[in-house]
């Protein structure tokens, strides 16, 4: 549900999150539209890839601003659904838009697009599920695949990395040397 807020409004309203991050790039001071739920898949976006940071390069659009960038004036970004974003890893580096779209596919946000080599639009609609990417022809228009992980032949383990426990495990008398790896 979308929220109304004031545009010199600078209130946290997550852990990670502020208003004027998501504020419309126009330049004009009008109102900023926010869905929580966006903010929400947001931060669990960020705790499920460890990141550093995630950067709003665009949130919340005026109609006018969104037609100027190329949108119709009437998209996910003007009800205030979607971010464009570049995730920072916790070594400090950009993280890969293909790990980070198979990852908003796993936390189920509605619009996922690649941008560049590193920006990701994600958006929370709840139909007309859009999977896209925005540097091939027509990428932008309809849905490229219906799985993330296919189209950019990621595993699970290169999106998540893996964990390696090693240990001594007894039974019936005999002990054991185990290692379990786990993946995501």
């Amino acid at each position: 549900m979308a929220e109304r807020y004031d545009f010199s409004d600078s209130s946290k309203i997550s852990e990670h999150f502020s208003v004027q991050e998501f504020r419309c790039r126009c330049g004009r001071t009008h109102d900023t539209l926010l869905d929580t739920g966006l903010v929400q898949k947001l931060e669990k976006l960020r705790d499920t890839l460890k990141c550093r940071a995630i950067t709003i390069n665009s949130g919340y659009r005026c109609s006018d601003h969104d037609r100027a960038v190329g949108g119709n004036g009437s998209g996910m970004h003007t009800k205030g659904m979607a971010a464009d974003i570049v995730c920072t890893g916790a070594d400090g580096k950009p993280v890969n838009s293909g790990v980070i779209c198979c990852a908003a596919q796993d936390i189920g946000f509605g619009g996922i697009g690649k941008i560049n080599g590193t920006a990701v639009h994600v958006d929370v609609r709840t139909s007309n599920f859009w999977k896209g990417d925005e540097t091939v022809p027509g990428g932008t228009s309809g849905s490229v695949t219906a799985d993330f992980y296919q189209y950019f032949g990621l595993s699970r383990a290169e999106v998540y990395g893996t964990e390696t426990l090693t240990g001594r495990l007894e039974i019936n008398g005999k002990t054991y040397n185990v290692t379990l790896t786990e993946i995501g």
